[in-house]
């Protein structure tokens, strides 16, 4: 599990993701599947809250060492997304 508290970590995830534009499949309230880019790998990344820390888990090997990869990024612009509408309804 990391801390999504890096801004240079996630603005560069956040590139990547744009650029290889990942499928995200929604599996449930903060829990998402991703594809990689090649299309060969599935990825399942939960989002946590813990005393206001926002946390992210990925099953990649980039995140297993301490970075917030591209899946992230992916799964949380849909994340936002999802969250902005549930409180509008």
């Amino acid at each position: 599990m990391i801390e999504l508290k890096s801004k240079e970590q996630m603005r560069n995830a956040i590139k990547k993701a744009y650029a290889l534009r990942p499928f995200v499949r929604v599996r449930g309230w903060r829990w998402y599947e991703v594809k990689s880019a090649e299309g060969t790998q599935t990825y399942t990344l939960h989002f946590y809250h813990d005393n206001g820390r926002r946390l992210a888990e990925c099953n990649c090997k980039g995140h297993e060492r301490g970075f917030i990869c591209y899946h992230v990024a992916a799964a949380a612009a849909v994340h936002v997304g999802l969250a902005r509408l549930r409180q509008a309804a």
